[in-house]
């Protein structure tokens, strides 16, 4: 798990696909991501279209790539939570959302986690197969 997590901070920002109601694909960066109860977790606004989306068809993929030509593949389904104690530690390691957000008991504040999935690693010198996966 913390592999994941140090990969997609590393890179700065990482890429979240999710799916319109149209069938369309959307790609969003993102760049926070936590560890919550043994699960990858990051936090969005419920207004935003992303929450909509991940609502209508719970599966996304996220995609960072990093300055060692090594990037990251995650795929898999997942869930929304509101949890204060949650969006604290959301504030502890981003206090620019506080700014943001006001307080962690603000209803728009939601996290989400992967439920089930696949963290796979490449490189581009090993072609288009995976040198390393974890399950999430």
């Amino acid at each position: 798990m913390q592999e994941i997590i140090d990969f997609l901070n590393a890179a700065g920002a990482f890429f979240v696909g999710t799916v319109d109601e149209k069938g369309k694909p959307r790609v969003r960066p993102f760049s926070f991501i936590m560890e919550w109860e043994g699960k990858l977790t990051f936090v969005t606004n419920n207004q935003k279209d992303v929450y909509k989306q991940l609502n209508a068809n719970p599966y996304a993929d996220i995609c960072a790539f990093n300055s060692s030509d090594e990037w990251i593949r995650i795929s898999g389904k997942v869930k929304f939570f509101q949890n204060v104690e949650a969006n604290r530690k959301v504030f502890e390691i981003m206090p620019m959302l506080k700014e943001m957000y006001t307080s962690a008991e603000n209803p728009i504040l939601v996290c989400f986690s992967y439920e089930e999935g696949e963290a796979a690693f490449y490189a581009f010198r090993s072609g288009n197969q995976p040198f390393k996966t974890i399950k999430i």
